[in-house]
């Protein structure tokens, strides 16, 4: 079965190393919280403002849009140039998806760009999808995986990213068992975004495999934001995919008890999971979404992923044809099943 890109299907073959979790154009400022320290006066969004962006990383709104196509190509090539073939591109209605704009991207940068349909947390949802039932969700889900989104014509790769918050609330509830319904009636992946404030990942799981979903056919999101080995043995026992997908971003909330793991403690979260027999349940990501994110401001960008956490997985297996293939199968082998579908 072929790979759906924003430039038409693509066979499996042709997709090399992939991003699993990312935003080329989004509008995210549903997360902006008022600033607990004010901004430097007239400071700009670039390298001069980082400082106070990974510690406040929610209070400027302005660096929770993604906005500039022509940036969004630049920083796809310096990915190129690390090694990346594909990405797979998570914004969705009420996250500025601007859906049209990709395949111009893709066709500039030379990347495949993968896209996922569905609906994010409550509070980025209309109004009639708030109050929509599973079977009516779920059917407009399919229509999107063999129709297309929107008129546009563009087939999405998988369902997600599926939105939920903490608590997880009823309308949330709703999108996930239809993404279940419709993942298991078209055979496509559903990769479910979670809250790091809670364990939220095997009740999501369970819901999902109650509505039919295959186990090997479910991504549970962010997973590197809430590490406990535990959990994630439970998640990765029950035979679903576990993505670390957060690598790049070292952020704090305006709190030192609110802030993304470092990139050495989601490696070594990466180690424990390999060392558990869990490889092939693996995917990884960046999921660039601020501004502060990008290369061209300071930021690790795309690239990071391929130039430099994809050799430091590499060195994890020991000897350099072992971490070939070990990258291989993370990076290649288990996004090509994931994002191969009817």
């Amino acid at each position: 079965m072929p790979i759906h890109t924003v430039l038409g299907p693509i066979e499996p073959e042709r997709l090399g190393p992939t991003s699993m979790h990312e935003h080329l154009l989004s509008d995210l400022r549903v997360w902006a919280k008022p600033p607990v320290e004010e901004p430097p006066a007239g400071a700009q969004i670039g390298p001069e403002l980082m400082g106070y962006l990974r510690w406040n990383a929610l209070s400027l709104p302005e660096n929770l849009v993604l906005h500039d196509p022509d940036v969004a190509v630049a920083e796809l090539l310096a990915a190129k140039a690390g090694g990346a073939s594909g990405v797979l591109e998570l914004t969705l209605p009420g996250m500025g998806r601007r859906l049209e704009e990709l395949p111009e991207i893709s066709r500039r940068s030379g990347v495949h760009v993968c896209v996922g349909a569905g609906w994010y947390v409550e509070n980025a949802m209309p109004e009639h999808i708030k109050k929509a039932d599973v079977d009516e969700i779920a059917a407009g889900f399919v229509t999107q995986l063999t129709e297309g989104i929107d008129g546009t014509g563009i087939r999405p790769a998988l369902l997600g990213e599926i939105g939920t918050s903490s608590p997880i609330t009823d309308a949330e509830w709703r999108v996930l068992r239809a993404a279940a319904r419709a993942g298991a009636q078209t055979g496509t992946a559903v990769y479910v975004h979670l809250s790091f404030r809670e364990q939220a990942g095997v009740k999501i799981l369970d819901t999902l495999l109650e509505e039919g979903m295959p186990a090997d056919r479910v991504i549970v999101g962010h997973l590197d934001e809430n590490f406990d080995r535990s959990y994630h043995e439970a998640v990765a026992r029950r035979g679903a995919v576990l993505a670390y997908d957060t690598f790049g971003s070292d952020f704090y909330y305006g709190d030192p008890s609110l802030r993304n793991p470092t990139d050495a403690e989601r490696l070594e979260m990466v180690a424990w999971l390999l060392e558990a027999g869990f490889a092939e349940q693996l995917i990884i990501g960046g999921d660039l979404w601020t501004q502060a994110n990008l290369r061209h401001n300071g930021g690790n960008g795309y690239e990071h992923l391929f130039r430099r956490i994809a050799p430091a997985i590499g060195r994890l297996a020991g000897d350099s044809d072992a971490g070939e293939a070990l990258v291989r199968r993370i990076m290649v082998d288990n996004p090509r099943r994931l994002l191969n579908r009817p």
